[in-house]
């Protein structure tokens, strides 16, 4: 009787929910809205679900009759576990243990019943949304072709600037024009990964890290390269310069303009990488910054290195993002291929 009085509640229920949804169908004047029909499925999703909870109230209702359970809401607990199988520590008397294994079996028919009826009204709406999505392709390709026509001089009227926007952008994605989409993608794995590294891991602030990584970061593997050498040189020259002056003679805030300006010489005359020769300065005034900022020479020698390697991390971790970007998605920057080899 229990389990007939289960399949009655979910038959009227099932029966009703597709009423319901066919009447919501009705209802869109065939607009066949994606909102729309999502809001159906959810709607028809909230009422299966109240048709099960009415099936186990009927269950928990039994229980509390019969005395096996005293208090309805440990009854109603109990009859959802045992209903969705999921099993419950409660145990009936010995009387009705059976029921245990009874409700489980009448839930997995009902929710069974229910797949059927939910896949039912999910299928009605991706065939309509399919039906939308090829249609609108039918009209972007007359669109096309229209506009083509049109540019071709069989039409003799005037271009819409609006169409004429359109088969330009898609013909530069049908050309694989996708260096910003990668170079964007190289960027938020390499910058991700520092940040987890130091901000994560270490628990130190991974902004120089990122920069420096950034400015290293290329397309092209050839400028990467390029770029990497100058910078891990002239940062070398300029936390070198930077401590010398950290350490030599007293603390005084002359040192920071005139370490710059000696790194700027070296830089130029002595080292003689032009790439990113401005990083040497810009490191010689980081560690000496920290030393003055501090006023210890030992405090400012240890925050002034951690700086550097932090640059220097970010300069290793943007060239191997770069070369592995090379492998993994090749593209054609300035007329080679981002993994190519030098000439």
């Amino acid at each position: 009787m229990l389990v007939a009085a289960t399949m009655a509640v979910h038959g009227f229920g099932m029966i009703l929910t597709i009423d319901i949804s066919r009447t919501l169908e009705h209802r869109a004047n065939g607009t066949h809205s994606f909102l729309w029909g999502l809001g159906n499925i959810i709607l028809a999703s909230w009422l299966i679900m109240l048709v099960h909870l009415l099936e186990i109230a009927v269950w928990a209702a039994f229980f509390v009759i019969t005395g096996s359970i005293p208090k309805f809401g440990t009854s109603f607990y109990f009859a959802l576990l045992e209903y969705t199988t999921l099993g419950s520590s409660i145990s009936l008397s010995d009387e009705w243990n059976l029921l245990e294994g009874m409700i489980a079996i009448a839930g997995l028919m009902t929710f069974a019943w229910s797949t059927g009826v939910l896949f039912t009204i999910v299928q009605s709406f991706q065939n309509r949304q399919l039906e939308l999505i090829e249609a609108r392709r039918e009209r972007r390709q007359e669109i096309l072709a229209s506009s083509a026509h049109r540019r071709s001089g069989e039409t003799g009227g005037q271009n819409t600037p609006g169409f004429d926007r359109l088969p330009s952008a898609i013909q530069r994605l049908r050309q694989a024009d996708l260096v910003g989409v990668r170079f964007a993608s190289h960027i938020f794995i390499a910058s991700g990964t520092l940040w987890l590294l130091l901000q994560m891991g270490i628990g130190t602030n991974p902004i120089w890290a990122i920069s420096a990584m950034i400015a290293v970061s290329d397309p092209n593997m050839h400028e990467a390269m390029a770029t990497f050498r100058g910078r891990i040189f002239n940062t070398l020259l300029g936390c070198t310069v930077g401590l010398l002056f950290l350490v030599i003679g007293s603390s005084s805030q002359w040192k920071l303009p005139l370490a710059m300006a000696v790194t700027v010489l070296l830089s130029t005359y002595v080292v003689r990488v032009p790439a990113m020769w401005r990083q040497a300065p810009i490191t010689a005034a980081l560690v000496i910054a920290s030393g003055l900022m501090h006023h210890s020479k030992e405090v400012g020698i240890e925050d002034g290195l951690m700086r550097v390697i932090e640059v220097l991390l970010g300069c290793i971790v943007g060239l191997f993002f770069t070369w592995l970007m090379s492998r993994i998605w090749p593209v054609r920057v300035a007329g080679k291929a981002s993994g190519a080899s030098a000439p």
